[in-house]
């Protein structure tokens, strides 16, 4: 395997949202920890700046619009049309954005599951279509990334279920539109599938995968859910232990040096983010390179 790290960073780094100096600190933070991409969304006064930064700090940027998607409630599958060419006009804004920033890479997601599924699938289908035809208009090198979420415990999002995830993206490529995937250890779990499994299934289509973590166990714990916890809480679906075992079976699955980028999806709960990504990082040693 050929690893790439990646941090998401708005849930480590809340700050660098909104205060481009915050998002300076965080980059180069990061970079020094030999970091290569960051996933994030920014919406500061300063946000045209943040290509600068990028390109300062050595790292590649991956935009997830899926924040300001689900914070708007405006999402691609949408049965009302005119919900869903609101939602079409934000990615393509966010795409723009992406562009001018030198950020190769867009993420998306399907939005909730509405009345039919079907219906959703159309619409869902149409507005990537769309968002594929904006690229080429524009002439962007911008690749689209799907992220499957839940579709039963919190987001009830439409693309959820592998199965259901394939046969879309199987769809769509053979329409030409290179829709592909980032498959997530806590989304696959919350549906009740297993993660190698699923990542197996879809392999063919999948850019890269988070690492994530969710509490199941009690419905009635204020920790149930898709809350982005930390590798150290108990009792979790993907403690650090599972991970590394995780990572064991990535390593047969992209052999012969075959690139895999593996993003860290975790909430910082304490006063200082910085001290809590050293933890985190140092905790999970399987992931460092070799110097």
């Amino acid at each position: 395997m050929k690893l790439i790290n990646s941090i998401c960073t708005n849930l480590f780094f809340p700050d660098s949202r909104k205060d481009i100096h915050s998002f300076h600190d965080m980059a180069q933070f990061l970079s020094d920890k030999g970091i290569e991409t960051i996933e994030f969304y920014h919406d500061g006064q300063q946000r045209g700046k943040v290509g600068k930064v990028l390109a300062d700090t050595g790292l590649k940027g991956v935009y997830i619009a899926v924040i300001p998607s689900k914070e708007k409630k405006l999402y691609l599958c949408d049965e009302d049309e005119q919900a869903r060419r609101e939602a079409v006009n934000l990615f393509k804004y966010c795409i723009d954005e992406a562009q001018d920033n030198g950020i190769g890479e867009v993420m998306l997601n399907s939005g909730r599951l509405g009345n039919s599924i079907d219906q959703g699938l159309l619409n869902l289908t149409q507005s990537v279509e769309e968002l594929f035809n904006h690229i080429d208009r524009k002439n962007y090198k911008i690749k689209l990334l799907l992220e499957p979420c839940d579709s039963k415990i919190d987001a009830f999002h439409l693309i959820g279920p592998y199965s259901r995830t394939l046969e879309f993206v199987k769809n769509l490529r053979e329409k030409g539109l290179p829709l592909e995937l980032t498959m997530d250890t806590a989304h696959t779990v919350e549906e009740g599938e297993d993660f190698l499994e699923a990542l197996t299934a879809v392999k063919e289509y999948c850019n890269q995968i988070h690492f994530a973590n969710c509490y199941l166990k009690n419905p009635a714990d204020e920790l149930y859910g898709d809350k982005h916890l930390g590798f150290e809480y108990p009792d979790t679906e993907w403690t650090v232990p599972a991970l590394e075992e995780l990572f064991t079976e990535l390593e047969k699955l992209y052999a012969n040096d075959e690139p895999l980028r593996i993003g860290l999806e975790v909430l910082c709960r304490t006063d200082d983010p910085y001290d809590y990504f050293e933890d985190t990082w140092s905790s999970l040693p399987f992931l460092h390179k070799e110097e």
